[in-house]
């Protein structure tokens, strides 16, 4: 049964975790959480990783932008992984609908509450994001 695109577009919102494997540049499928939603865009698509890429790890300004999952929260994690808030990508909503209704894309969960709040402190702290960035997506 396929579901209506309204409640599809309710399921996307700040803290969601999705998988897909519709981005061009990666060739396997990707958990990323939304962080932001500004009118009709998404901010953040921010990926999570089983480990933090050795060039994160010589770069503080990127290393403390990086967030610990614990699998014991996260039902779909096979380990602790990483959440990389250090890039913000923004894409429509109309985009990851139409990625949802394709089967591309799928909501697996949602952060904690917890961790949530740790992303949002840092991103509106860091001097990665411009201030139209952190207004528009982290407020």
């Amino acid at each position: 049964m396929e579901l209506p695109e309204k409640l599809l577009r309710l399921g996307i919102k700040r803290g969601s975790i999705l998988l897909s494997n519709s981005f061009e540049d990666i060739d396997h499928a990707k958990f990323f959480a939304v962080i932001g939603v500004y009118q009709d865009m998404l901010a953040g698509f921010f990926f999570i990783n089983s480990n933090i890429h050795p060039i994160i790890m010589s770069k503080p300004v990127l290393l403390e932008m990086q967030f610990l999952l614990l699998k014991e929260n996260y039902s779909f994690l096979r380990y602790n992984s990483f959440l990389g808030a250090n890039e913000i990508q923004v894409r429509t909503i109309d985009r990851l609908v139409n990625s949802m209704k394709n089967r591309q894309t799928s909501i697996v969960g949602e952060l904690t509450e917890s961790d949530l709040n740790n992303v949002l402190d840092a991103c509106r702290r860091s001097d990665l994001f411009s201030e139209k960035e952190k207004r528009q997506f982290f407020y």
